[in-house]
């Protein structure tokens, strides 16, 4: 029949209508529970997406902290800034982060800052202890000993980080307060922790020197620091003219000159290199050196006492006590140029001055064969307040004042009451014309001698 497809039924009666009826039958439509599986699909895609994200920015936070303790473990302090401000900036609840940029400005000697990132990481829950030992070494630097050596030496003990900077702020406590052998542990494991750094050289030849080291162990150190810190004038100073008393001329000549290229004209290097010549036997040289010295600095004592005995060789006597004379000016409380003084003098026939100058001379031999005394007795007993005051009313009777109020702030901290060294303290500032200063010391030590006339009352 006509119209009717193959099978009996009409044309397009059994038709997908979702299929075109173009070449091909391309489907127009997809099914409703399709659709929502791939929507679903679609979700699970974006919040993997993100979730990946969120991985990626945690994972970098841990490797900005893992890089950051890293560093700060290694003592690479500036190395350690740029990954800890990174951290900080995506944590900056970070209380370790806090922490550690405390120990990254302290290693920069910015106090202020350490102390401000210190209370920071406190607020934020960061473990005390830890926090208590940084603010110890703050204090350590700032020199208030009696509130940091405790704090330090539990740190110590306890290995607790810094573990250096503890050792270090402790044995700089210890060497201050006249402690040397207290001091020689912690500077051996500052030396240990710290490699790099010159200060446990130098701080055990402040030892050494103290108890009369070897000459040799002197020069070693020495050259220690300056391995580690090319810098330090003031240890190639010490180094060339240990190395001029053990008679290594060319080697103490090879210093004072590295010394000079840095501090051209400096008096002290140049009176070096006079006394090396000196004692090669070259006067001529030795004096061109002294001379040059004094054209630097006209009141340089050692110049000036090598070109006073040069002039006696010679037999100028007249210029020789105008040197000397003014050498007196310059270096009152020595005793051998007072000595040398007095012995040109009578060269000269003025008797009468000579005798004064040499009896001048015998008091100050007594007064520092005083203070060697001393000396031994806080080598033994640090902690001897009477010895301690013995040597800083000597240090302010004689002139050294600076050295004078650093050894009375020691004792005070031991003993703040401690009224010989208010009073002392209080005829200082008076003559200094600060009568403020003068009237505070003078109250203190007055309240001091009060307190140790009261009696105590009796233990039941």
């Amino acid at each position: 029949m006509k119209g009717r497809a193959p099978g009996g039924s009409k044309p397009g009666a059994n038709r997908d209508p979702r299929v075109s009826d173009q070449p091909g039958g391309a489907v127009l439509q997809q099914p409703r529970g399709r659709s929502r599986g791939l929507a679903v699909a679609m979700l699970i895609l974006a919040a993997a997406s993100g979730g990946a994200y969120l991985v990626a920015g945690a994972l970098r936070t841990f490797l900005l902290a893992q890089t950051t303790r890293q560093l700060v473990a290694a003592r690479k302090y500036e190395e350690a800034r740029k990954p800890l401000q990174q951290w900080l900036q995506r944590d900056p609840q970070s209380a370790e982060a806090h922490y550690l940029r405390a120990r990254c400005e302290l290693a920069a000697e910015r106090p202020a800052d350490a102390a401000q990132a210190i209370d920071q990481a406190r607020q934020l829950g960061f473990d005390e202890e830890p926090l208590r030992c940084l603010a110890a070494i703050i204090r350590a630097r700032g020199n208030q000993f009696a509130e940091a050596e405790p704090v330090l030496l539990r740190a110590y003990r306890n290995k607790l980080e810094p573990q250096a900077e503890v050792a270090c702020e402790l044995a700089r406590i210890y060497l201050a307060t006249y402690r040397l052998s207290q001091a020689a542990e912690p500077i051996e494991r500052f030396r240990i922790l710290a490699p790099e750094d010159p200060r446990p050289y130098l701080w055990r030849n402040e030892i050494e020197s103290r108890s009369e080291g070897l000459p040799a162990t002197l020069i070693a150190n020495y050259k220690a620091a300056l391995e580690r810190d090319p810098t330090l004038d003031a240890a190639r100073l010490k180094l060339a003219e240990q190395l001029a008393k053990e008679g290594r001329f060319e080697e103490a000549d090879h210093e004072y000159t590295l010394y000079l290229q840095r501090r051209p004209g400096d008096a002290t290097a140049l009176a070096g290199l006079g006394r090396t010549a000196l004692q090669r036997g070259d006067s001529e040289a030795a004096s061109r050196h002294f001379e040059a010295a004094l054209a630097s600095n006209p009141l340089h004592p050692e110049a000036l006492k090598e070109l006073a005995q040069l002039d006696l060789r010679r037999g100028r006597l007249h210029q020789a006590c105008s040197r000397l004379e003014k050498l007196t000016q310059v270096e009152p409380y020595d005793a051998d140029i007072r000595y040398s003084y007095a012995q040109a003098l009578r060269l000269t026939g003025d008797l009468q001055r000579a005798q004064a100058e040499s009896e001048r001379a015998s008091a100050l031999r007594r007064d520092n064969e005083r203070i060697e005394q001393l000396r031994e007795v806080l080598l033994q007993n640090p902690d001897d307040l009477n010895a301690r005051f013995e040597v800083t009313r000597w240090m302010m009777e004689h002139g050294h004042h600076a050295e004078a109020l650093d050894w009375a702030a020691l004792i005070l901290r031991a003993e703040p009451r401690h009224a010989p060294t208010h009073r002392l303290l209080a005829d200082h500032y008076q003559r200094e014309g600060n009568a403020g200063l003068a009237n505070y010391h003078r109250l203190l030590g007055m309240a001091g001698e009060m307190q140790q006339d009261t009696p105590r009352s009796a233990t039941p």
